[in-house]
């Protein structure tokens, strides 16, 4: 009933938008449906913060209050003002409302994480973070201005108003130090026996030892000894690697084995599942998966996990745009800043 008459709110409120001037902005426009929908929906019991959103308190929270310049991590559920859900970061919510895709889960779901700074997140929720406690849940209701950030030179895509219920569930002041103590914590659970970090923050062991020599058969079918090659991986030269790649809490991200992919339902058919080449030095991959294959002769495999200096740093990554090592990749999952990264990575060949 509410998804109906809030429908009808905003199919009225656009016939009269036509009335109008056609010179009329899409911002003036804009907010005349979101007026009418206050009105309609909440009887006007609620008021525009000075921004010009407004505010649902649903839960005030018992925690820490982020400042301006530090780090948070929310969840977030954004609807249409005709409460159709758009995205969530709760995997429970993405099933509830038919969003979770079981034959390609490329989607990591986990809280949003931001600077806190109006140039890096939604203008609405850089000014309503620092009002909120650790443990708080508002649901704010924007204009589309107020969903970009102060940087953006566009409106907020599809010139709509939002309804994002959101809860803040950490503020991070120091997010070198959060991560840092995240892969430390890692690794004395996992894998305590890893006695120090071959650098600042990285992790490495070796998981398989190829032997120093194997038996094959030659053209006449004779038993033949195969000496493993030991060329070192160093800059300039190249190595072919298949690899896996996965955040701390196992989700795996990307990788070019097939059957990997297929269990993970991350299997792309667009996508070349070819054994990776690089040249070792040449940043074509990021540094911390390039120091793995550096640890490894041909035959080896081993695996490495590491902070984000290593990684994408307060970047990210875009799906879109790149995969997790550097080469192009069409289902790659949103690698958020700040994001420790573990790589388990087989060693075929290294050339000149």
């Amino acid at each position: 009933m509410k998804k109906l008459t809030c429908l009808l709110i905003l199919v009225s409120a656009l016939l009269v938008s036509c009335a109008k001037e056609e010179s009329e902005s899409i911002e003036s426009v804009q907010d005349r449906l979101l007026q009418s929908y206050i009105t309609v929906v909440h009887k006007d019991t609620i008021s525009p913060t000075p921004l010009g959103y407004y505010i649902i308190k649903i839960n005030e929270g018992t925690g820490a209050t982020p400042s301006k310049g530090e780090w948070v991590k929310w969840d977030e559920t954004q609807r249409y003002l005709d409460e159709t859900v758009i995205s969530v970061t709760e995997k429970s919510e993405a099933i509830q409302y038919g969003l979770f895709d079981a034959n390609m889960q490329t989607t990591h779901y986990i809280p949003n994480y931001g600077y806190l700074d109006e140039a890096y997140i939604y203008r609405c929720l850089a000014d309503a973070f620092p009002n909120m406690k650790e443990g708080a849940k508002y649901r704010i209701i924007a204009p589309p201005r107020l969903l970009n950030t102060a940087s953006s030179t566009s409106q907020q895509s599809g010139y709509a108003s939002y309804i994002l219920d959101v809860t803040l569930r950490e503020v991070i002041p120091s997010p070198l130090d959060y991560e840092l103590d995240q892969v430390i914590t890692y690794r004395n659970m996992r894998y305590p026996e890893i006695a120090d970090s071959i650098i600042y923050g990285m992790y490495y062991k070796t998981t398989y030892l190829a032997p120093d020599t194997v038996w094959t058969t030659d053209e006449n079918n004779e038993p033949v000894p195969e000496v493993k090659d030991t060329t070192s991986a160093v800059d300039g030269r190249t190595v072919y690697v298949t690899y896996v790649g996965r955040f701390l809490d196992g989700f795996v991200f990307d990788t070019n084995i097939i059957d990997t992919a297929k269990r993970h339902n991350i299997y792309d058919s667009s996508k070349s599942y070819d054994t990776l080449s690089f040249t070792i030095g040449g940043g074509n991959t990021v540094y911390g998966f390039d120091k793995i294959a550096q640890q490894l002769k041909t035959g080896d495999a081993g695996l490495g996990f590491f902070i984000s200096d290593w990684g994408y740093s307060y970047y990210g990554t875009n799906p879109s745009t790149s995969s997790s090592t550097g080469t192009t990749s069409t289902v790659s999952t949103v690698i958020q800043p700040y994001t420790p990264l573990l790589f388990e990575v087989w060693l075929h060949k290294v050339t000149q």
